[in-house]
C-alpha cells in the first residue's frame, strides 16, 4: 500500500520535473530567436527565472566571469536532469517492492 503510493508521488514529482525541464528548452531555444521583450519570451522568463537565477553566483565562481555565456542555466538543467534521475531510481525501487 505504502509503495503504491510513494510509487504515485514519485510519478507526479517526474512529470513536473519532465514538464519543468521542457520549459527550460523552450526558454533557451526563445532566446535564440525571438526578441526578449516579446510576450512570449517574457512569460517563459518569468516562469523559469526563479529557479535559474540561484545558479549566477555559482556559475560566476566557475568561470570568474571570463565566458561570454551564462552557464547559470546549463547549471539549473543539469540539476533537474539529475532530480530526474533520482526519481527514476526511486521509481524503479518502488516498483520491486510492490
Amino acid at each position: 500500500m505504502i509503495g503504491t503510493v510513494l510509487y504515485q508521488v514519485l510519478l507526479g514529482i517526474s512529470w513536473i520535473l519532465r514538464i519543468f525541464s521542457y520549459t527550460l528548452l523552450i526558454r533557451a531555444f526563445l532566446s535564440w530567436v525571438v526578441r526578449p521583450n516579446s510576450q512570449i519570451y517574457q512569460f517563459f522568463y518569468k516562469l523559469t527565472e526563479p529557479f535559474i537565477a540561484p545558479f549566477r553566483p555559482l556559475a560566476y565562481r566557475i568561470t570568474g566571469d571570463r565566458l561570454p555565456i551564462d552557464i547559470s542555466f546549463l547549471l539549473c538543467f543539469l540539476v533537474v536532469w539529475l532530480l530526474q534521475r533520482l526519481v527514476a531510481r526511486g521509481m524503479m525501487y518502488c516498483m520491486m517492492y510492490l
